[in-house]
């Protein structure tokens, strides 16, 4: 029996669903949270600070790294932990096939910490933005998109 997981995310959060081959169903299994950007407020309009430096006498020259930003930091780590659970769940066979669905920019993110991991199942993604959607419309419009069970022909790739 072929297991899929869907993981539907933004960069505050993010849900995880099950279904098995031959069921019409999704089962909501986790859901996950960023706390540092749920409900955060940034301090500036671009959540930017403007970068400091000492000057020094004599010919040398410091460089400044280049800034990132929190909501940057927070986006990262927040990457990093789910790809952690899912590498670490795949790596334990709770699942065979894995389907990712999220905003085109924090997809990208996700797929930039999967890439040294090509051992987790991925199987498709879909750069939308449906983590609030409920349950029975996520599971049409994954439908529409997704090769849920093995037999399918449906591409795997969406766009």
């Amino acid at each position: 029996m072929s297991t899929a997981w869907i993981l539907v995310s933004d960069a505050a959060r993010a849900r995880l669903f099950e279904t098995i081959a031959d069921d019409a169903s999704i089962v909501e299994i986790a859901c996950y949270t960023n706390p540092g950007l749920r409900g955060a407020t940034n301090l500036s309009s671009t959540g930017r600070t403007v970068p400091r430096t000492q000057d020094s006498t004599g010919p040398a020259r410091h460089i400044i790294e280049p800034h990132t930003s929190h909501r940057d930091k927070e986006t990262q780590a927040f990457a990093h932990t789910l790809v952690v659970h899912l590498l670490e769940a795949h790596s334990h066979h709770r699942y065979d096939r894995l389907f990712l669905v999220a905003p085109p920019h924090f997809l990208g993110v996700l797929r930039e910490h999967l890439r040294h991991a090509p051992s987790a199942g991925l199987a498709g993604e879909l750069p939308k933005d449906m983590v609030a959607l409920p349950p029975a419309e996520l599971l049409a419009q994954l439908k529409a998109h997704f090769p849920l069970r093995r037999g399918d022909s449906r591409p795997a790739r969406a766009s």
